[in-house]
């Protein structure tokens, strides 16, 4: 039980020193995201994870330039957030090939139809075994396609809580996938 408190503890500490980082520089990070991610709607995320990394790895003391940090930071996050749509569209590239889909063509509606219950079945099956709370933010975030903001209105929390429960449901998923 000790240890569960020191744990916590840190845990508090992290988020402290984070949200007071994020306090004096916020603004210099939004605009940084901004010029660097041209993608709107995957700005807040960049945000979100350079957040959730600095809550994990706190700035180090010995650190005199934060906002240097901070923009090398988000530099690492846009080059990783590139590469993983150039890595998402080189495979549904290769999907298509593989099943003699156009993708410059539209579907018909029949393949529509069975692409989302495939999608459906796949989403359930993997949401099955998260609480009730995580399960419902994930379905609002990645089916309804809500921000975290809407996200926690939709739910009635605050939008750290919905952080929470995404990234907990997240880390259950990913788990699960890695067992699997």
């Amino acid at each position: 039980m000790i240890e569960r408190n020191v744990d916590t503890e840190r845990q508090g500490e992290a988020v402290a020193a984070a949200v007071k980082i994020f306090a004096e520089h916020g603004g210099f990070v939004r605009n940084v995201i901004r010029l660097q991610v041209r993608d709107v709607s995957r700005r807040e995320d960049v945000f979100q994870e350079l957040f959730l990394r600095i809550v994990d790895q706190p700035v180090p003391p010995d650190v005199r330039n934060v906002r240097g940090y901070l923009y090398r930071a988000i530099l690492r996050d846009v080059v990783d957030l590139a590469r993983e749509q150039e890595n998402t569209s080189r495979h549904l590239k290769k999907y298509a090939r593989n099943n003699r889909i156009s993708i410059y063509k539209s579907p018909s509606q029949n393949a529509i139809v069975e692409e989302m219950e495939d999608e459906h079945s796949v989403f359930a099956r993997l949401t099955r075994q998260l609480r009730r709370r995580e399960r419902e933010a994930v379905t609002l975030r990645y089916r309804d396609n809500c921000s975290i903001a809407e996200i926690a209105d939709r739910m009635g929390i605050g939008r750290r809580s919905a952080s929470r429960y995404l990234t907990s449901a997240l880390r259950h998923i990913r788990r699960n996938l890695a067992i699997e």
